[in-house]
C-alpha cells in the first residue's frame, strides 16, 4: 500500500535554519504552542521586549530563532528584519503582538503597562500584510537599558534567567541586593556587587532624594555627568586616590584594568555626578554665582572662585579648585557662562538654555571607547575609527581645519587674531570665521578650543577686537620706540593711540584744587565787587581733558601688559 506524504512533514525554515514544523500562513503554529505546558509567562516591569520573548522562548524549551520564525512567519517566510545579537531589541506590529499575547497567555493591555517598547513603533514588513518584526541595536537607537538585578529576577519569576530592563540613571543600582547594573554592548550586561562600594548605595538615594525634590534634578544629573566624563577623559592627577581605588575594588576577577577603566565609567563616578548634580541644581548657588560675577561673562572658571570652592568642599577635593582656575571651555564652564547670561532666571526658555547639554560635552558611548576583543588566534584588532559624534559633519570638521590652518598664518604675520569682522586676507574671511567661532565657543568640542588656545590664548576673548588690536599697536610702539611717557602726555605716540592709553589708565585720587588767595581779605569787597570764585590750576597738554569713564577696567584687569606698558623702565 502506498504511503501519503503528509502536509505536516519537517522542513529547514528558511528563517532559523532549523528543522520544524512547517508554519501555517494564518500562524497556526502560534495557537499550537499556546496550548502547550509552558503555562503563563509574565513580564517585568520595564522589560525589553526581545528580553522577555528569549524568556518566553525558553520556556517553551525554543531558541529565540525558533520563536522569532514562529511570531513573524508570512505564508511560510519569516518577516523579519535585522539580526539577533545579544543587546538588540525588537519592535512588532499588531498582528506579531497579538500572537506574542497568545503565546504568554498574558492580556494585551498588561503587555503595554509593563513594556515600554511594545507599541513604540509599527514596522513594515518586506513580504506585504501581516505579522512584522524589526530587530535594532545600538546605544542611539535603543534607550539606556541594564541588566536586570539577579536576586530581584529569581524572586519574580522563580527561576535564574538573565533579563534586560530599561534604566533611568536613578535605577542603575540595586540598593537592597547591592549591584550595579552596568550596560555593556554586545553582550546582555554585567550585574556589579557593590559590597566594597557603600558610597555608590549612599549616592543612589541622595539622587532619588533629588529627583523627588528638585524639579530640575534629571537635568543637573545630565549636566553633571558630563562635566565627570570630561575630568574622566583628562589624565588623573596626583592628589586623586578614590576613583583608582574604586576601579580596583569594583574590578571582576581576569578582568584587563585599562578595559574595565572605560566600562565602569559611570559606576566609578556616579557618587560624584550625583553630588555634583545637586549642587548646580541648587538655587542659592546659582544667585551666588551670577552675584560673584558682577553680571559679567566670565572668561575662565577662576573669576569664579566661589563657584569653585563649592565644588572643591563638596566633592572633599579642595585641590580641585587649583585645577579648574584656567579652565575656558567644557560643560561646567558652559553651564556657569549660562547661569551668568541668563541670570539665574527661573522661566521655562532660561531653565532650557541652563540644562542644555551640547552634543559635543556629551560622553562617547562606550561601544565607541571600548578596545575591540583580539581574534581567535591572539592577533591584536584592528584599531578602527572612532564614530562622529550626532550634531558634527565632515564638512564642519574639513571647515574648522581651513580655518585653523588660515588663522595660523595670519598669527605668523601679525601676532594676535584680533581680525577685524570685514577683512578677508588672503581671500579667506577670516574675520568672519573668527567671530562665528566665538560666537558658538560654549559649544565647540574640546579639540578645537585646545587648538586655537595653543595658537593663540587670547583668541576669545570678552572685549571686542578693536581694544585688542589697540593694544598689540601700543606694545609694539612700546618696542621699537621705547617706554611710554603718560606723565607727559604720551608725546611718541599718534593722537587716536595715547587717548586710548590715557583712557586706559586707572583713576587717581585727584589733589585738592590750588587757589589764588588774594593780599586782603576784603580787597574785592571794598570795591564793591562779590568775591571771586578760587582759580584752578588745570595741566596743560594732551592730558587736559574732561574726566571720563574707564571702560573695561574689569576686563583689562585679565590681559596682562597695560600696566608694564605705562610703568615700562
Amino acid at each position: 500500500m502506498t504511503q501519503q506524504r503528509s502536509t505536516t512533514a519537517t522542513r529547514r525554515t528558511p528563517a532559523s535554519g532549523r528543522t520544524g514544523r512547517k508554519p501555517a500562513a494564518s500562524g497556526g503554529v502560534v495557537p499550537a504552542m499556546g496550548c502547550g505546558a509552558a503555562g503563563r509567562v509574565a513580564p517585568l516591569p520595564g522589560e525589553l521586549t526581545l528580553s522577555f520573548l528569549t524568556r518566553l522562548a525558553a520556556r517553551y524549551h525554543l531558541t529565540i530563532r525558533d520563536l522569532l520564525a514562529a511570531v513573524t512567519d508570512v505564508g511560510g517566510q519569516q518577516n523579519l528584519t535585522g539580526m539577533v545579537y545579544p543587546d538588540s531589541e525588537i519592535h512588532l506590529n499588531a498582528q506579531a503582538r497579538a500572537r506574542v499575547a497568545t503565546l504568554c497567555r498574558v492580556p494585551p493591555r498588561v503587555l503595554e503597562q509593563a513594556l515600554p517598547a511594545w507599541r513604540r513603533e509599527e514596522p513594515c514588513g518586506k513580504y506585504g500584510a501581516g505579522p512584522v518584526g524589526r530587530l535594532m541595536r545600538g546605544e542611539e537607537a535603543v534607550a539606556a537599558w541594564g541588566p536586570a538585578c539577579p536576586a530581584c529576577t529569581a524572586a519574580r519569576t522563580g527561576r535564574r534567567v538573565p533579563a534586560r530592563r530599561y534604566l533611568t540613571p536613578g535605577e542603575r543600582v540595586c540598593a537592597r541586593h547591592r549591584y550595579w547594573l552596568l550596560f555593556l554592548p554586545g553582550i546582555s550586561g554585567l550585574p556589579v556587587p557593590l559590597g566594597s562600594c557603600p558610597e555608590v548605595v549612599d549616592a543612589q538615594r541622595r539622587h532619588v532624594r533629588l529627583l523627588r525634590r528638585s524639579p530640575a534634578g534629571a537635568q543637573a544629573f545630565e549636566v553633571a555627568r558630563a562635566i565627570t566624563g570630561s575630568w574622566w577623559d583628562q589624565p588623573w592627577p596626583d592628589e586623586e586616590h578614590r576613583w583608582p581605588t574604586r576601579l580596583e575594588a569594583t574590578r571582576p576577577t581576569g578582568a584587563d584594568p585599562g578595559w574595565w577603566k572605560v566600562a565602569a565609567r559611570d559606576l566609578l563616578t556616579y557618587p560624584e555626578t550625583v553630588t555634583l548634580a545637586r549642587l548646580l541644581a541648587s538655587r542659592p548657588l546659582q544667585h551666588r554665582t551670577v552675584a560673584e560675577s558682577r553680571r559679567h561673562l566670565p572668561y575662565r572658571l577662576g573669576e569664579l572662585p566661589g563657584l569653585l570652592a563649592d565644588i572643591g568642599y563638596q566633592l572633599g577635593r579642595p585641590w580641585l579648585t587649583r585645577h579648574l582656575a584656567t579652565v575656558t571651555h567644557g560643560p561646567l564652564f558652559t553651564w556657569a557662562h549660562s547661569c551668568v547670561r541668563i541670570r539665574a532666571a527661573s522661566t521655562p526658555a532660561a531653565q532650557r538654555t541652563l540644562w542644555k547639554v551640547h552634543s559635543s560635552h556629551r560622553p562617547r558611548p562606550l561601544s565607541d571607547l571600548l578596545p575591540h576583543a583580539p581574534a581567535a588566534d591572539g592577533t591584536p584588532p584592528a584599531a578602527k575609527p572612532a564614530r562622529r559624534l550626532r550634531g558634527h559633519s565632515l564638512q564642519a570638521e574639513q571647515a574648522f581645519q581651513t580655518g585653523l590652518a588660515q588663522a595660523h598664518a595670519y598669527h605668523q604675520q601679525h601676532g594676535h587674531l584680533a581680525v577685524p569682522k570685514e577683512d578677508t586676507p588672503a581671500d579667506y574671511p577670516q574675520g568672519q570665521w573668527l567671530a562665528n567661532t566665538r560666537a558658538r565657543h560654549t559649544r565647540m568640542p574640546a579639540l578645537q578650543a585646545a587648538a586655537l588656545t595653543a595658537l593663540y590664548p587670547w583668541w576669545n576673548v570678552p572685549w571686542s577686537t578693536l581694544w585688542q588690536r589697540t593694544w598689540h599697536q601700543a606694545r609694539d610702539h612700546a618696542d621699537v620706540r621705547g617706554p611710554l611717557q603718560p606723565a607727559r602726555g604720551f608725546p611718541t605716540t599718534s593722537y587716536s593711540l595715547g587717548e586710548w592709553l590715557y583712557l586706559q589708565c586707572p583713576p587717581l585720587p585727584h589733589p585738592p584744587p590750588r587757589t589764588t588767595t588774594p593780599p586782603h581779605p576784603d580787597r574785592h569787597r571794598r570795591r564793591g565787587g562779590g568775591r571771586r570764585p578760587p582759580q584752578t590750576t588745570q595741566p596743560q597738554g594732551r592730558c587736559r581733558r574732561s574726566p571720563r569713564p574707564r571702560p573695561l577696567l574689569r576686563c583689562r584687569a585679565r590681559q596682562p601688559g597695560v600696566r608694564d606698558l605705562r610703568n615700562r623702565p
